[in-house]
């Protein structure tokens, strides 16, 4: 039994090792693309060793409307980070209180609205904002990312809020604090962990949305992902800034994915227990 139990924990470890591999081999190979010239870049058979030059993130960072991508980028995130949570940690407080049917199918509800495809959304919001004057601005775009953050956020947080004890809020009760107290000074110190995890991973999505960007945005309101698309030129793919934009677009989210992890585990295993 011994031994097949050690067969099996290798042969997951083995799993884990070449899917690892199978994950995280085109993002080496785009870091190795974004550091050759444009002659290494397309020769044949692929070169492994050779002299790696900066010269294609000299590019990128030198092209004004790629720092201007930067920018806008950050301020949609940002904002959208923001702006759900001020919509999802009321929300996630008031289903708290839900029990039975109603507490099911309004979670239900809510995870529908962000299971469904963003292609659905996209006409109807573009016609919306053509009417309000809203194509190509941030609070636009920040709205839009609202659909798809407020109910990740409202999620993660539901189940966290669930496990901790009502008594401290009763405690709190007892002794004089108003519901608005109660929420800020016992429920969200102990949801720290939770809300800062659903905000990286709000982050991220903001941070990496494409479609939306693409159809609600022209030239003033540009994203990052969209701003690539602007390297594949009429004279030729260039590959170099394409790769380079990208690892900087990806380092983000990985270091973000990281610290989803260890707050996570704080958010679920902290506060309560030791009060």
């Amino acid at each position: 039994m011994k031994t097949r139990s050690n067969t099996v924990t290798a042969g997951l470890y083995a799993f884990g090792i070449v899917w690892g591999l199978v994950i995280v081999a085109p993002v080496f190979w785009l870091g190795l693309l974004s550091l050759k010239t444009r002659l290494d870049a397309f020769a044949i058979p692929p070169k492994l060793i050779f002299t790696p030059t900066l010269q294609a993130y000299y590019d990128v960072f030198g092209d004004s409307k790629f720092l201007t991508a930067i920018g806008n980028s950050l301020v949609i995130s940002i904002g959208s980070v923001v702006l759900s949570l001020l919509v999802a940690i009321p929300a996630a407080y008031g289903l708290r209180n839900l029990r039975g049917p109603l507490r099911y199918h309004s979670m239900l509800s809510i995870l529908l609205i962000r299971m469904v495809p963003g292609m659905v959304y996209l006409l109807p919001f573009f016609v919306l904002y053509k009417y309000l004057n809203l194509l190509d601005t941030h609070i636009g775009l920040i709205i839009v990312h609202l659909i798809f953050n407020v109910p990740l956020i409202i999620w993660m947080l539901a189940p966290i809020w669930a496990s901790i004890p009502k008594d401290l809020s009763e405690a709190a009760r007892i002794d004089g604090a108003t519901p608005l107290q109660i929420l800020m000074l016992v429920d969200l110190p102990l949801l720290k962990g939770g809300i800062l995890a659903s905000s990286i991973l709000a982050f991220i999505f903001s941070w990496n949305e494409f479609l939306f960007a693409l159809i609600l945005t022209r030239r003033a309101v540009v994203t990052l992902p969209v701003a690539i698309v602007n390297f594949l030129a009429y004279e030729g793919t260039e590959w170099g800034k394409i790769s380079a934009a990208s690892m900087f677009i990806i380092v983000p989210a990985v270091v973000f994915g990281f610290l989803v992890r260890r707050y996570m585990i704080a958010g679920l295993s902290g506060g309560a227990v030791k009060g």
